[in-house]
């Protein structure tokens, strides 16, 4: 889930100058990001201090001596705090992140309790890949590679689709699976180019759309990848809507955690392998 490359700004929709004067930050509240994700560990729940309104400080500290309690049902699991990653998490195997379960969290930091709940979607049915193999030469630094990029952009590439369930959203990640970046690109290329390439690499904003196009050149590195596919919940998806608004519009954070601020979601995910080959 460390992967992810997911947007959270709520430091910044915080101490935003357009939102009311009429939201008061106390000092004892604090922001909860905290994501679980069907079939895997929970270790992806940060607990982090609000900067005041006239801070410099572009990010909020973490706060590692909150009480965090993931629960099912009657039973409660404690997270516990790693001081390498800044995140909470479940060190034990018994806690299963199940598909349409429900799960709770509850935080402690001083004497305020805070609490959220989320249920775990389904994940994306019939994902296929119409072929695992994407071919791309050895690009070299020259006058020809401008064109060389622009036919591979638009000849080497393959639409991963799934099948369509009313009001279900979803974003894509794609990651490659060597430690060892054999990378696509050469050195020199221009930064603006490399960078307009990276933008069609995953989906990081929520989306109705079933199919998405990877782009072979678009990729950093040969070798071999996989495609992720996230279902994700309504509490996600207006994370996304609320950042995409005027600032002046704004009266509050997007927030689903009581007593606190932040967010408290699921994801459920399927995959598809492929491979980058120089031929």
């Amino acid at each position: 889930m460390n992967q992810i490359k997911i947007v959270i700004l709520f430091v910044t929709l915080i101490t935003i100058s357009g939102c009311s004067e009429e939201v008061k930050v106390e000092s004892e509240n604090f922001v909860v990001e905290g994501f679980i994700v069907a079939n895997e560990r929970v270790n992806n729940i940060k607990i982090k201090a609000i900067s005041p309104i006239d801070s410099e400080e572009v990010t909020s500290e973490a706060i590692p001596d909150a009480l965090v309690t993931i629960k099912r049902g009657a039973s409660s699991f404690p997270l516990i705090y790693n001081s390498n990653s800044g995140l909470y998490e479940y060190a034990d195997n018994d806690l299963l992140i199940l598909n349409n379960e429900e799960y709770a969290i509850d935080i402690v930091v001083a004497d305020r309790q805070a609490t959220s709940s989320t249920i775990v979607p389904g994940p994306p049915m019939g994902l296929t890949i119409p072929k695992n193999v994407l071919i791309v030469p050895q690009l070299s630094l020259n006058f020809g590679l401008r064109n060389q990029i622009a036919t591979l952009f638009e000849e080497e590439r393959i639409t991963l689709e799934w099948d369509p369930r009313d009001g279900q959203s979803y974003f894509v990640v794609i990651e490659n699976k060597v430690e060892v970046v054999d990378a696509i690109l050469p050195e020199g290329v221009p930064e603006e180019a490399a960078n307009l390439l990276s933008s069609f690499r995953f989906i990081s904003a929520p989306s109705e759309q079933t199919s998405f196009e990877i782009i072979a050149v678009a990729l950093d590195t040969y070798g071999p990848h996989v495609a992720k596919v996230y279902s994700v919940n309504r509490e996600y998806v207006d994370l996304f809507e609320n950042l995409e608004q005027d600032s002046r519009d704004l009266n509050e954070p997007p927030s689903n955690i009581s007593n606190a601020l932040g967010i408290f979601t699921a994801f459920a995910v399927d995959s598809v392998e492929f491979e980058v080959r120089r031929e």
